[in-house]
């Protein structure tokens, strides 16, 4: 994997557990303890690409083939425009 942050330049990638959202044609799947190597300067995130697969598989076994998650969360969405006041 990556030696360096390709977006700060810093030296130091550690490995950490994060959450990842995963979002296609407006669905989602938030995927908790997720391993990435994580930039100690600037916080860029870098996944390999089998995680990715994971979780992209998991995605269409929820939402393309109807399989149930371990847990589901309510999310209210605002549009912006109806936060501001002119």
């Amino acid at each position: 994997m990556k030696t360096g942050c390709a977006f700060c330049g810093h030296k130091g990638l550690q490995p950490r557990q994060t959450q990842y959202i995963y979002r296609r044609n407006g669905q989602f799947l938030i995927v908790d303890d997720v391993p990435c190597l994580q930039c100690a300067y600037c916080g860029e995130q870098y996944f390999e690409g089998g995680v990715l697969r994971d979780i992209e598989k998991r995605f269409n076994e929820l939402h393309v083939h109807g399989q149930k998650a371990s847990k589901e969360v309510q999310i209210p969405v605002e549009h912006f425009s109806n936060l501001c006041r002119v």
